[in-house]
């Protein structure tokens, strides 16, 4: 499970990069979209960040609760990508599927890197 989780790390690192990288080179950002650039790039750096948490625990070089509560927050990030993602759907009549993917990537890497501490701690407690 560790390394499902290391991998799809590395993809979502790339991909948030990507849509970090399109969101500021867009040509007429106006000020009345300024809040929802913010939140767009503070998830963005939020999921770079927490990339690089994962390939750093993979290692055993990051403290014991941050890499649970990490792994939560992209769970419910995906969940609320999805969710947002169909809600802007229905309203413009534009689905952007690509972003469901990504919503469901970060969901997978949230729930594959739990499992891969849940498999550590029972051998952490249990000799």
């Amino acid at each position: 499970m560790k390394t499902i989780s290391i991998f799809l790390a590395l993809i979502n690192s790339i991909t948030a990069g990507l849509l970090l990288l399109l969101t500021l080179s867009s040509h007429g950002i106006q000020p009345i979209h300024a809040l929802w650039l913010i939140a767009k790039m503070g998830a963005a750096g939020c999921v770079i960040f927490i990339g690089a948490l994962t390939w750093f625990g993979g290692a055993r070089a990051v403290q014991s609760g941050l890499l649970p509560m990490s792994s939560l927050f992209l769970v419910a990030l995906g969940a609320a990508t999805i969710v947002w993602t169909f809600h802007v759907g229905v309203l413009s009549n534009h689905m952007e599927y690509y972003m469901v993917w990504y919503g469901g990537s970060l969901m997978a890497q949230g729930a594959t890197s739990l499992a891969a501490l849940g498999g550590d701690s029972k051998r952490t407690i249990a000799p």
